[in-house]
């Protein structure tokens, strides 16, 4: 959302594309929700683009409910439905630029990457 340039933006495109799936919670959404209206100002989004920004993300991704039992792993308890995602989900990968604060998802199996790593991967495997 920052820029055109970077690794995010083109795994975004690469999600339109369906080179990849997301996995989203409503946990994770409502965390997503919560940092894009609060950076809105700083992408130059009003509210209700923001809005239609996550609705288009969670029409390509594939939502998952979060059990209600879970044994912190996360250094920030705001990461937990993160990483609690995707232990759940079984996915391989965990992608963020916040590395340090969900490598707990490691002992799950779970690679953390950052998003140029992930972008890597994906173009190798399309």
């Amino acid at each position: 959302m920052r820029s055109r340039g970077g690794a995010s933006y083109e795994l975004l495109r690469l999600l339109r594309e369906g080179k990849w799936t997301l996995v989203l919670s409503n946990t994770v959404l409502g965390e997503y929700h919560e940092v894009l209206h609060r950076e809105a100002g700083a992408l130059k989004l009003t509210h209700a683009e923001a809005d239609a920004y996550l609705d288009s993300v969670c029409a390509l991704a594939e939502q998952r409910a979060l059990t209600s039992q879970w044994q912190p792993a996360a250094a920030d308890p705001d990461d937990e439905p993160l990483i609690q995602l995707a232990r759940e989900a079984a996915v391989l990968y965990l992608v963020t630029h916040n590395v340090r604060d969900v490598r707990g998802a490691a002992q799950f199996g779970v690679q953390v990457l950052r998003p140029a790593q992930f972008l890597e991967l994906v173009r190798k495997a399309v």
